[in-house]
């Protein structure tokens, strides 16, 4: 933690890290005071990157049931045997 920057507000600490490209920015370290903080190894700190990262994997998972489905259907139309009935 040598380029990152711990702030205090109101008693809650901030870390901010300067980037190359986009300047500061904040960072969720993962030990704070030699002790390892959960919320920031399980969560990344942020619950809305939870919710968001979520979502996607929800998305994308219906989309993989949608086509797995319509691949299913499409083979049984095929696999069926055209039958002709003549008067």
């Amino acid at each position: 933690m040598d380029n990152i920057k711990k702030i205090e507000i109101d008693g809650e600490s901030l870390f901010i890290k300067k980037s190359k490209i986009f300047g500061w920015g904040f960072v969720y370290p993962i030990k704070i005071d030699g002790k390892l903080n959960w919320k920031n190894i399980l969560i990344g700190g942020s619950w809305f990157n939870v919710i968001k990262l979520l979502v996607i994997i929800l998305l994308l998972a219906g989309c993989l049931n949608e086509y797995s489905n319509a691949i299913n259907v499409a083979n049984e139309c095929l696999n069926k045997t055209i039958t002709v009935i003549l008067p």
